[in-house]
């Protein structure tokens, strides 16, 4: 009886066994805690460029009203977008845009189009009956693996009297660099020949 007897004392008693217990895991929780309130790095980006501040231009040759900007749903997130292949998107978590893209393709095509005297208008900016509209529908707005970035879609222009015609663009601009700030680069520079193209459309001659 008494060989039981010592041989159970080598166990610990249920009350030290639950003070090991709680110790443990508060130790466990405390430390899974520190990893995940580890701060993260986060890199924000804007798409239009802040140098430009001027948006309108007083002696523009025509004025066109933006009614609609339409995203792919991958441009609806924060983070950037990379083709990683042919079927394949990483979006970034801690490379975020500043501001929704569609704002961003808003203020960058706005910014552009005014150094072509050409005035954009949102809708509750403008009442004239005789203004341009157009919708844009973006497809495609992406830097790929192939070591450019893609802009591509189509714009409806509607003119005085209800006639609409859509203009589909592809426009291309190779990286000069690696990472995102040449990405946005060179997403600007796709944003450039957006607004040429508009421009000739909205000055051609009916």
């Amino acid at each position: 009886m008494s060989k039981m007897i010592q041989r159970f004392k080598v166990f610990p008693s249920q009350p030290i066994f639950k003070v090991l217990f709680i110790s443990v895991s508060v130790f466990f929780t405390w430390l899974l805690s520190a990893c995940s309130s580890a701060p993260h790095s986060l890199t924000y980006y804007l798409l239009h460029a802040t140098s430009n501040t001027s948006y309108t231009v007083n002696d523009a040759s025509s004025a066109v009203v933006i009614d609609q900007i339409t995203l792919p749903e991958y441009l609806k997130h924060r983070g950037l977008v990379y083709q990683t292949s042919d079927t394949n998107l990483h979006i970034s978590t801690s490379h975020l845009w500043a501001e929704p893209v569609d704002e961003g393709v808003t203020k960058s095509l706005t910014s552009a189009l005014a150094s072509k005297q050409v005035s954009l208008l949102r809708p509750d900016h403008y009442a004239s009956e005789e203004a341009i509209h157009m919708a844009l529908h973006i497809s495609d707005f992406v830097s790929t693996y192939e070591g450019d970035v893609i802009l591509s879609g189509r714009y409806v222009i509607t003119r005085v009297g209800g006639k609409s015609q859509t203009f589909p663009f592809v426009f291309k601009t190779p990286l000069d660099d690696d990472g995102f700030s040449s990405s946005v680069k060179s997403m600007r520079v796709t944003i450039n020949q957006l607004a040429e193209d508009i421009r000739k459309t909205v000055n051609k001659p009916l």
